[in-house]
C-alpha cells in the first residue's frame, strides 16, 4: 500500500484528468456447482498458456501475451462512419467494447450496460486492492503509476458488479477486478472506458511484429539503389524519424485520452473528411500489403519448383488463404505467430547462409563489393520507397498506448521498438548486400535459393518459411476490408432469429472474402516486380501515415503547447515527406 507521500505524488503530476477505478468481478454464487459440460458463468477452464513458465508468469504469462496479440490483431479496423467523432464511442460518450478481447471495438458492447446491467452493488476497494497486480501493475515491482489520481468523491464509494459472464474468459482466472478510468476531456465531458491490459513487454512484442513485416527482405536490394553511402544513414534518418512522429502521436492523445485511434486523431484535425480520408488511405495499405503477401508466395514456390509459372503459384495461393478468411479472429491471430515465426526464421536463415558459405557469392566470409553510391536517379528513387516501407506501424498505435496498462511507459515501449526494429532492418540490409552486391534480387531470400553451395535443406526451408507467411497473415490483412464490404451489404454481427437470413448472410459475407483475395490475386499477377511494388506502397503510403499526418496532427492538436522548436521540426519533416513521397512515386511509376 502506497505511503502517504507516495499517493501525494499521484495527484502532483500534470495529468489529472485519468482517474482509475476498480471494479469486482461477480463470479457467481458460492453454491454453484461446476459442471465441466455447462459451466457456471464464473468458471474458467484453464490451458497451457495460463501456466507460468519462466518469467512468462503472473500479468506477462504466455496467456496474456497471446491476449495482448489478439487485441492488437483487432485493433486493424476500417472506420465506415466518417461523421463518428470518436471511432469506439456510441452517442459520443458512451464506449465500446468486445467482450471476448476486453478491447475497444467498432460494433461491441456498450461499457455502460455491461457496469450497470447486474445491478448489485460493491465497496470500492482500498488502494491496496487498487495496486494489486490483478488490478493495475505490469512487471514493474514499484507502486508509482505517473499521471494517475483516485476521486475521493462520495458518488465513486460504490460501484456496479460487473458479471464475470461478459467477459468469457478473457481476465485471468486469478483476477478479483476490472479497472475503469474516467477520462474528463478538453471541454469538460467525462467518459468511462476500460483501462488498458497490455504490459510494456507485451506492448513492445505487439509494435516489433506490426513493423517487422515482409518489406524486410526488400532492404538489400533498397540498399543496393541507394548505395551504402546514402543508404544506411537514410534506413537510420527513416528511423528515427519514425519514432520521433510517433511520439507525436502520443502526445496528441496526452491532450485527450479519449482519441484511440488514428482515425480519431484525424477527424480531431480535418473532421469527417479526415476521418474518410484516413479510411481510403488504411484500405489501400491493407490491399497493397495483401499484394505484396502474395507476391512473395509465389516467388517463393517457383524458386523450388520453376518448371510451374509464378502465376499458377499465385492461383494455388488463392484457395490456400480462403479457409482461413472464414476463421474467427482469435484462430487468426493464434496462426499469425506462425507468420511471426516464419519471418524471424528467414532472417536466421539468411545469417546462417552467410556464415557457412566460404567463398563468394553469398557469403559473410568473402564479400562482394557493394556498391557506394546510387547509379542514378531511378534508382535512388527506388531506394527511398523501399527503405521507407518498414516504418508502417502508425496506423495501430494510438490503439497499442490506448491498450496499456501504463500508458506513460509508452515512450519507453518506442525507444525499445524501434532499437529492436531498426537493428534488425539495418542488419538484414547490410548482411544481404554484403552477400550478392549489384547481383542482389528484389527479394534477398530470391538471392539465397538461386545460389549453389548452401546445405540442400536450406532451399527447402526458406520456401517453406516464405510460404507460410503469406497463409498465415492475409487472411488477418484482409479482414478488415472484409468487414467494410458486409457493412455496405447490410450484413449485421448481432445474430438474426430468422436461421435462413443468418444463413445468407453467411454466405454473402464469404462471398466478400473470396473477392477480395480474388482482386489481391488479380493485382499481383498484373503488378509481379516485389521490390517496385514495395517501393510504391512505402513512398506513397508510409511518408503520408508515418511522416505527414502525424506533424500535421501534432500541430493542431497540441496548438496551445507547441514550441517554436517543434514547429520548425515538423514543418521540415512535413516538406520532406512530401518531397520524397513524389520522387519515390514517380521513380516506382517510371521503373
Amino acid at each position: 500500500m502506497p505511503e502517504d507521500g507516495e499517493r501525494s505524488f499521484l495527484n502532483r503530476k500534470k495529468s489529472q484528468n485519468v482517474h482509475y477505478m476498480s471494479i469486482p468481478i461477480n463470479r457467481g454464487s458460492e453454491g454453484e456447482t461446476y459442471d465441466e459440460h455447462h459451466p457456471q458463468d464464473g468458471s474458467h477452464r484453464r490451458n497451457l498458456f495460463d501456466q507460468p513458465l519462466g518469467s512468462f508468469k503472473g500479468v506477462n504469462s504466455l496467456g496474456r501475451f497471446a491476449s495482448s496479440l489478439r487485441r492488437a490483431n483487432s485493433f486493424m479496423n476500417i472506420d465506415v462512419g466518417p461523421d463518428k467523432e470518436r471511432t469506439f464511442f456510441k452517442d459520443g460518450q458512451d464506449a465500446l467494447f468486445d467482450p471476448y478481447t476486453l478491447a475497444p471495438s467498432v460494433d461491441g458492447r456498450r461499457l455502460s450496460h455491461a457496469v450497470a446491467g447486474r445491478g448489485g452493488l460493491s465497496v470500492r476497494p482500498s488502494m491496496s486492492e487498487l495496486y494489486d497486480d490483478s488490478a493495475l501493475f505490469d512487471d514493474q515491482d514499484s507502486i508509482t503509476v505517473p499521471g494517475v489520481s483516485f476521486p475521493n468523491d462520495a458518488a465513486t464509494s460504490r460501484r456496479p458488479t460487473l458479471g464475470f459472464q461478459d467477459f468469457d474468459g478473457s481476465i485471468d482466472p486469478d483476477a478479483h477486478s476490472v479497472v475503469l478510468k474516467k477520462v474528463e476531456t478538453k471541454d469538460g465531458k467525462v467518459v468511462t472506458l476500460l483501462a488498458g491490459q497490455s504490459t510494456g513487454p507485451q506492448t513492445v512484442f505487439n509494435s516489433v511484429n506490426i513493423l517487422i513485416g515482409i518489406g524486410i527482405f526488400a532492404l538489400p536490394l533498397g540498399l543496393r539503389y541507394a548505395g551504402l553511402i546514402f543508404g544506411v544513414p537514410m534506413l537510420a534518418i527513416f528511423a528515427y524519424t519514425a519514432f520521433h512522429t510517433a511520439e507525436l502521436i502520443s502526445r496528441c492523445q496526452d491532450e485527450d485520452p479519449t482519441m484511440i485511434s488514428y482515425g480519431d486523431l484525424g477527424y480531431a484535425t480535418f473532421g469527417s473528411r479526415g476521418r474518410a480520408f484516413i479510411s481510403f488511405l488504411f484500405t489501400i495499405d491493407l490491399l497493397a500489403s495483401g499484394v505484396a503477401l502474395m507476391i512473395i508466395f509465389g516467388d517463393s514456390l517457383n524458386m523450388l519448383f520453376p518448371k510451374y509459372s509464378v502465376t499458377f503459384f499465385k492461383l494455388i495461393a488463392f484457395f490456400a488463404v480462403m479457409p482461413q478468411t472464414l476463421a474467427p479472429l482469435n484462430v487468426l491471430s493464434t496462426f499469425s505467430l506462425l507468420g511471426i515465426l516464419s519471418t524471424l526464421g528467414t532472417v536466421f536463415c539468411i545469417a546462417f547462409c552467410g556464415l557457412y558459405k566460404s567463398s563468394s557469392p553469398g557469403s559473410l566470409l568473402e564479400t562482394m563489393s557493394p556498391p557506394l553510391w546510387p547509379q542514378n536517379m531511378t534508382n535512388f528513387g527506388l531506394a527511398v520507397g523501399i527503405l521507407s516501407a518498414c516504418w508502417g506501424g502508425h496506423a495501430v498505435f494510438p490503439n497499442l498506448k490506448s491498450d496499456m496498462r501504463h500508458p506513460a511507459k509508452y515512450r519507453n515501449c518506442l525507444v525499445t521498438t524501434f532499437a529492436i526494429t531498426a537493428s534488425a532492418d539495418i542488419s538484414t540490409a547490410v548482411l544481404g548486400v554484403l552477400m550478392f552486391g549489384v547481383s542482389v534480387k528484389d527479394e534477398v531470400t530470391k538471392s539465397l535459393q538461386l545460389t549453389p553451395g548452401y546445405p540442400r535443406f536450406i532451399y527447402v526451408l526458406i520456401s517453406v518459411l516464405m510460404t507460410l507467411i503469406p497463409i498465415a497473415k492475409t487472411a488477418l490483412t484482409t479482414r478488415p476490408i472484409n468487414a467494410v464490404l458486409d457493412v455496405a451489404m447490410g450484413i449485421t454481427v448481432q445474430p438474426e432469429s430468422d436461421d435462413s437470413l443468418l444463413r445468407s448472410k453467411r454466405i454473402i459475407s464469404s462471398f466478400n472474402g473470396l473477392l477480395i483475395n480474388a482482386v489481391i490475386i488479380g493485382i499481383s499477377i498484373l503488378f509481379p516486380d516485389f521490390d517496385k511494388f514495395i517501393a510504391f506502397v512505402g513512398a506513397g503510403l508510409c511518408f503520408t501515415i508515418c511522416g505527414l499526418l502525424p506533424c500535421i496532427f501534432y500541430m493542431s492538436i497540441c496548438s496551445e503547447t507547441i514550441t517554436t522548436w517543434e514547429k520548425i521540426t515538423c514543418t521540415v519533416i512535413i516538406i520532406f515527406s512530401a518531397v520524397l513521397s513524389v520522387l519515390g512515386v514517380g521513380a516506382a511509376i517510371l521503373a
